[in-house]
């Protein structure tokens, strides 16, 4: 794990906008499960899947991509393999707004797509879970 830990726990106990990328609507999935405690702590979340646009069960709002987002978020939560988070890099960095941070999920793991977005003054964590770290941090 590395990145800056503390800051996004703070913001994820303080309320913050997140756009879940990768977020899933089957309960059996990580995305699911973290994007439940997200909204549990008072989070305010809005998933990112292009395939869930149509599911009637879904009780966030959703959008197809970040690009769509009415507002800024403060934080991007990742749920995506790391071999596409160069496209996210440059999907991220041709928005109009800057998140405080991109925080990508136990195993999503690319330094260079990290080093991309520190570049432009977004702070990135990668291989961490903000679950398992409840407790810590």
């Amino acid at each position: 794990m590395f990145g800056p830990v503390s800051e996004g726990m703070r913001l994820f106990r303080s309320g913050a906008s997140v756009a879940v990328v990768g977020y899933s609507e089957k309960p059996h999935r990580v995305s699911f499960k973290i994007t439940r405690y997200l909204l549990d702590e008072g989070n305010r979340v809005t998933g990112i899947n292009p395939n869930l646009l149509q599911a009637l069960k879904t009780d966030i709002p959703m959008k197809n991509n970040l690009a769509e987002l009415a507002e800024p978020v403060d934080i991007i939560q990742v749920f995506r393999n790391s071999a596409v988070l160069s496209a996210l890099a440059d999907e991220i960095l041709e928005l109009k707004w800057t998140p405080k941070m991109v925080w990508c999920q136990q195993g999503v793991v690319d330094v260079v797509f990290q080093k991309r977005l520190e570049q432009y003054g977004i702070s990135v964590v990668m291989d961490a879970c903000p679950y398992a770290l409840r407790s810590f941090l």
